[in-house]
């Protein structure tokens, strides 16, 4: 269905503005970060190891502010009634070649990362880059052969769709996402305090305790340790993490597909607007996920981990798509609801099972964990990670396998 010329006009205008703030706001930030950055080298009371947070915040900037520079470009180029230069069009057989054979190159990059996240002096110059490559690269790949040979509609949609995941709907997602912990934790502290009146006494002590115990993490762990073991808390972290998170992260992800309703787009093209609405969230989530690595076995952990939580994102995100554009088009209100309902039960699982193979050593009082434990407690969530694989893998050729048929039933027509 087409667009109306002013319909198009002010959809083009709209998102070269928002693309233009965006890159503006991150531009602004990094410049503010990387001076902020170097200050820190010249001061004493700084150490190499408070500097690594920091540059891979700096990095992650840098990185938003590249990737809203094709959106501009590419609207205004639009607006001024030009066609859209060559290297912007990402179908190019050549960024097909390179997408596909790039993944190769991601094994040395992590081993390259692990060698160097335990060197705060090379960690704080080099650290940012790597893991921008380490989360960027399975995040790329995954979505070039989920949407391989698939009709995902024009450039500038995609561009659309994926600047407004990498950067509106991070932080939409953060601020819903801290409002709820507040007001479950809130809700905690009240039920607690009314099965057991001396509780806020309790909490009082084991704050100031918490706030006596400094930066060491030994005494912090030995200090919640037991509040861990509680069921109360163990099932609120389950209610939160498995559940409540990902109702608001799935529900909020394809928003903007929204803006597409009219269109009345194709299953197919709803499923490839969902990859790119979790491929631009997943990038910038794991990219900050880093930022809680302290040492280079986290970081191996960190850096796999995120590549699986990737594909959840982009799975999870094209099943909604997929419903949504299904509603939209054939008024099957029900796919909707199935859609959705899939997408937060697949996350809600992969976060279960996440959090439960943290809390299975504390639970067993396992202070040290062996290679063959950590394994051993992650063997579902690796299980799902490649039944999340395969379901994209299926999904593509059930498309392709329909492309294929609509084809030979034109040229029979």
């Amino acid at each position: 269905m087409g667009e109306r010329p002013s319909e198009k006009k002010w959809q083009i205008i709209l998102t070269l503005v928002i693309s233009a703030l965006g890159f503006l706001y991150f531009l602004g930030q990094s410049l503010v970060l990387g001076l902020v950055w170097l200050v820190s080298f010249v001061t004493p009371q700084t150490g190499m190891a408070q500097n690594i947070p920091l540059s891979i915040i700096l990095w992650s900037s840098i990185l938003s502010a590249v990737l809203l520079t094709p959106t501009i470009l590419i609207s205004f180029f639009q607006l001024r009634g030009r066609p859209i230069p060559a290297w912007l069009d990402t179908s190019r057989p050549i960024y097909s070649k390179i997408t596909s054979w790039v993944i190769l190159v991601w094994p040395v990059i992590v081993f390259v990362g692990w060698l160097i996240s335990n060197r705060p002096n090379i960690a704080a110059f080099l650290i940012g880059p790597v893991n921008l490559l380490t989360a960027g690269i399975p995040v790329l790949w995954i979505y070039h052969k989920a949407q391989t040979k698939l009709d995902g509609g024009s450039e500038i949609r995609k561009w659309r769709i994926f600047g407004f995941s990498l950067t509106v709907m991070p932080v939409v997602v953060i601020v819903v996402e801290v409002l709820a912990v507040i007001g479950l934790l809130i809700l905690l502290v009240i039920g607690i305090q009314v099965v057991n009146p001396q509780f806020g006494q309790v909490l009082m002590g084991t704050l100031e305790r918490l706030q006596a115990s400094g930066e060491n993490l030994d005494e912090v762990m030995r200090i919640i340790e037991p509040y861990l073991r509680q069921p109360i808390v163990i099932f609120g972290a389950f209610a939160l993490i498995a559940g409540i998170i990902p109702a608001i992260e799935e529900l909020l992800k394809p928003l903007a597909l929204w803006a597409l309703a009219r269109k009345k787009i194709s299953p197919q093209e709803g499923f490839v607007g969902g990859l790119i609405a979790g491929a631009g969230f997943a990038l910038i989530e794991n990219v900050l996920y880093f930022t809680n690595v302290i040492t280079a076995d986290d970081w191996i952990v960190v850096a796999v981990g995120r590549a699986g939580t990737g594909i959840l994102h982009m799975l999870a995100s094209g099943i909604a798509g997929w419903g949504l554009a299904r509603t939209w088009r054939d008024r099957k209100w029900g796919s909707l609801v199935l859609s959705t309902l899939a997408a937060i039960v697949l996350h809600g699982l992969w976060n279960g099972l996440a959090l439960a193979s943290g809390f299975i050593p504390v639970i067993m009082e396992i202070e040290e964990t062996t290679l063959h434990q950590d394994i051993l407690f992650n063997a579902p969530l690796i299980f799902l990670m490649i039944l999340s694989a395969l379901g994209i893998c299926l999904i593509n050729r059930h498309f392709r396998k329909k492309n294929a048929i609509e084809n030979k039933e034109d040229s029979l027509s």
